[in-house]
């Protein structure tokens, strides 16, 4: 059972990893609803609008004039958040590895116990940094969705949530799965084994007692 969640905490690290950095770079946190006219495609990053033209079969991209000029608080926020937790995310992926129980890089049970703690800490933090994000931006664009709705404009592009978001929101689950998985095996664990070492030599001086 103890390998199974070894593994289980690295596949959802590693998750985890591409996850937090597909959403950072993809365009498409915003894509424009089904209520709009569908002519075309249009997706909105963190860093560029894109937009599909289903006539001419073209995907063009804009990007932002310069990333200094001043942008929206929410966009400057979130990029911070989801640039710190792909950094984190990383980190934390290579002391998962590190302290996998059948990876022979480190032998020392008590530095493989130690590896997958920070391992767990880096994690939460993503889960932290990157819930953070999601929740400034879905506020975002609700709001946003809402006053382009009230306009009432026909043909009026108004955007809903996109796959990037949607992304983000995958790794953030998968980066807290690992933590609490690795928390599991480095902290319950130990104290099970503990508890057996302590019950072992009293068992034993029983059974001595009772030959006795």
């Amino acid at each position: 059972m103890g390998c199974e969640l070894n593994l289980l905490s690295v596949i959802c690290g590693a998750f985890a990893v591409g996850g937090t950095i597909a959403s950072l770079y993809t365009d498409c946190w915003q894509i424009n609803s089904k209520g709009s006219v569908m002519l075309s495609i249009r997706c909105r990053g963190l860093w560029r609008e894109c937009v599909w033209d289903k006539f001419v079969k073209i995907w063009t991209c804009d990007i932002f004039s310069s990333y200094l000029n001043p942008h929206p608080a929410t966009i400057v926020v979130t990029r911070s958040l989801m640039i710190t937790s792909s950094i984190a995310s990383v980190a934390a992926f290579l002391c998962l590895l590190l302290g996998f129980r059948h990876f022979h890089y480190c032998k020392d049970a008590m530095r493989r116990r130690q590896l997958q703690r920070l391992a767990a800490a880096l994690y939460f933090l993503v889960g932290v940094f990157s819930t953070g994000a999601i929740i400034r931006y879905c506020v975002y664009v609700y709001y946003i969705h809402q006053y382009e709705v009230s306009l009432k404009i026909p043909g009026f592009p108004s955007f809903e949530y996109g796959y990037s978001l949607w992304t983000a929101v995958g790794a953030t689950l998968g980066a807290l799965s690992s933590a609490i998985i690795s928390t599991y095996e480095s902290c319950c664990k130990k104290i099970k084994n503990e508890e057996g070492t302590k019950e072992g030599p009293s068992q034993a001086k029983q059974t001595i007692s009772t030959y006795v």
